[in-house]
């Protein structure tokens, strides 16, 4: 897969927080920490868990081969490892192969393992953001829609990290079978938002499934708020302030 310059990445910079980038083959993390708290041994303690996270999901693909190419749910197994058990409960839960679930299930782990570390996580991993703070802050949508260009999320401070996830039909290299400019999906659990941005993003092909997917969106436990994007129109549900 050729590599895409995120640069987006240049805009989402917090000031009060440092960042640093983690590139592992497909997996391009970009973390926003407290001013101080990158070190050396930091950067390296998170590489070496990205690695340990790609090297589980390839161990359970190598013995199960539709875990990686599967666009639909695959059963539960008790007997994996965390972040695969993840991936298939959030593919199940969405309707969505597993690894609609991948950028956020690394981020989930990557932020957790952060937390002893700082008071202040962002994991940006495919546009998929893992948001860890104490203080509020907005996220701006990038989209290339020049209707909503300006418009953003304002994310609060929650006692546990927030999943703020985005597909596009339109934009990215990431597989969808919608039309949508963009939609995002926020959960606390970070895996399922990223496996519903995608299944939500399949569903919206025209404007008029807009008021259907957001039906679809408010019935699955677990998820906060979405907002959809499409052509002129906007819906959004849920605990979602727009700004």
């Amino acid at each position: 897969m050729q590599y895409e310059p995120r640069t987006y990445r240049k805009m989402m910079k917090a000031e009060d927080l440092d960042y640093f980038q983690i590139l592992e083959f497909e997996s391009d993390l970009f973390i926003g920490v407290d001013h101080g708290r990158i070190t050396p041994e930091l950067i390296e303690a998170v590489q070496t868990e990205v690695q340990t996270l790609r090297q589980t999901i390839f161990d359970y693909y190598y013995k199960h081969p539709d875990f990686i190419k599967s666009l639909l749910p695959l059963p539960l197994n008790p007997a994996a490892a965390p972040i695969v058990a993840d991936m298939l409960k959030a593919g199940k839960t969405a309707g969505v192969g597993p690894m609609a679930a991948v950028a956020g299930a690394v981020s989930k782990y990557i932020g957790r393992m952060l937390e002893s570390h700082t008071n202040e996580i962002v994991v940006e991993n495919g546009g998929d953001l893992l948001i860890w703070t104490k203080k509020v802050r907005r996220v701006a949508l990038h989209i290339t829609n020049s209707q909503f260009a300006d418009l953003g999320i304002m994310i609060k401070p929650r006692e546990k990290p927030l999943g703020v996830c985005t597909s596009s039909g339109v934009m990215g290299h990431s597989l969808s079978f919608g039309k949508a400019d963009a939609v995002t999906v926020i959960s606390e659990d970070i895996p399922l938002a990223d496996a519903v941005a995608t299944a939500l993003g399949n569903r919206i092909k025209k404007t008029e499934d807009v008021e259907k997917g957001l039906d679809w969106v408010r019935n699955i436990k677990g998820i906060l708020g979405t907002l959809i994007i499409i052509d002129d129109q906007l819906g959004a549900w849920g605990e979602l302030e727009l700004c």
